[in-house]
């Protein structure tokens, strides 16, 4: 699946592609994330089979947590689609891919952390190995914010 990078920022902008919305808990979301991330996955794998630009976006309620699948040119949130024009040649096509993107104080300085999963195609074909770098990619971001909030209570100051 390619795009032509001038179409692909055109779409973009004009908000060209399907969207679904899930929410849960921090507690579901930590306790089976890929339970609560399995219809974000289907939907990004029928968009792709459906030749559509899509974002699939998670939000955890009770948290400033959102994690989202991205289809997109490069590893740069949809959001940030602007900057696409200065660090790239727009006017060739270029390869999809499925990105994860979770946005949390807690993850990092920055607060985004964005990691390619698999090409779009890749991610249709072999679902399973896909499956498995989501898991994986998962795992290591709700450990990253289990230790910020670990780290939170140990040194945050009670005040009387």
């Amino acid at each position: 699946m390619k795009r032509n990078v001038d179409d692909f920022m055109a779409a973009v902008e004009a908000d060209n592609l399907e969207h679904l919305e899930q929410k849960t808990t921090q507690a579901k979301f930590f306790a089976d994330p890929d339970g609560v991330m399995a219809p974000l996955a289907a939907f990004m794998r029928d968009k792709i089979q459906a030749d559509t630009l899509a974002q699939a976006t998670l939000t955890v309620t009770d948290t400033d947590i959102s994690v989202r699948l991205e289809l997109s040119v490069i590893n740069l949130p949809l959001q940030d689609t602007k900057t696409i024009g200065k660090i790239m040649t727009t006017d060739v096509e270029e390869p999809l891919n499925v990105y994860a993107v979770i946005e949390t104080p807690d993850i990092n300085v920055s607060g985004l952390r964005i990691d390619a999963l698999a090409p779009a195609d890749t991610y249709v074909e072999q679902a399973e190995t896909a499956d498995q770098s989501l898991h994986d990619w998962l795992k290591l971001q709700i450990e990253k914010l289990q230790t910020a909030e670990a780290n939170r209570e140990e040194t945050d100051v009670k005040k009387k």
